[in-house]
């Protein structure tokens, strides 16, 4: 994969950004665009349990853009099993938010194998766990994608790439603010934090607090990098206009 200087037209790379953030919003589209991060977001949850010693039962996805992952923890010892259960809850929600991050970070600096790394991992966990034929179907889609990016690396991959991580980023972070505008208003939902809060009698919002301050801090301590990617995506939104 090139890297942004080598791309035949460098503003292209940040046209793809911008089309990837607006697509979560695009009627009907965007609810189609958003199952790949929703795929991420299952992943999140089954990956995050399998070096503590927990296993992945099954993966669904939805036509509504929903889905659901099936975890066992009884692998995991006892003394540990209530913080992977939390890092389990919180994997789901940050995996869109770390996976976009990845990829425009793969990117920006012209690495061609993170964003294979992200994609490959993300495409083979959802395929040999995903118990549905819908889900099946989209995650076949998003595998295709994984090895085109792979096996055909180009300029327009590039521009792919830099849409799909800007989609998981936008995506990710419309989540997080649909969840507070939910828990503000009181609305009846099922959420991970509500998942959370029924299991270990802690209110939702609490969880939903300690999850933005985990990844705040998760986001302080890899500040220089993604100021780095951050500057230069904005140097370049900029020079679009």
């Amino acid at each position: 994969m090139s890297s942004v200087p080598l791309v035949s037209s460098a503003s292209l790379v940040f046209v793809a950004i911008l089309v990837g953030a607006v697509l979560p919003f695009v009627p009907l589209v965007g609810r189609v665009a958003r199952i790949a991060a929703t795929i991420a977001h299952e992943v999140g949850h089954a990956v995050v349990v399998v070096p503590f010693g927990g296993q992945i039962r099954r993966i669904e996805l939805r036509p509504d853009g929903s889905g659901e992952a099936w975890v066992q923890l009884g692998g995991v010892p006892v003394g540990l099993r209530g913080l992977v259960r939390v890092l389990n809850l919180y994997a789901g929600y940050s995996a869109p938010l770390w996976a976009g991050t990845l990829l425009l970070t793969g990117v920006l600096h012209g690495s061609r194998w993170l964003p294979v790394a992200v994609l490959g991992v993300v495409g083979i966990v959802a395929l040999l766990f995903i118990r549905n034929w819908f889900g099946l179907l989209v995650v076949v889609g998003f595998d295709a994608l994984a090895l085109w990016v792979a096996l055909r690396p180009s300029e327009l991959t590039v521009l792919v790439v830099a849409a799909v991580g800007a989609l998981f980023v936008v995506d990710g972070l419309r989540s997080v603010v649909q969840v507070a505008r939910w828990l503000l208003t009181g609305a009846r939902v099922q959420t991970d934090f509500h998942i959370a809060a029924d299991e270990m009698r802690v209110p939702a919002a609490v969880w939903f607090v300690l999850f933005v301050a985990v990844n705040g801090l998760a986001v302080w301590l890899a500040r220089v990098p993604l100021l780095d990617v951050w500057d230069t995506i904005a140097a370049g939104v900029r020079g679009l206009f």
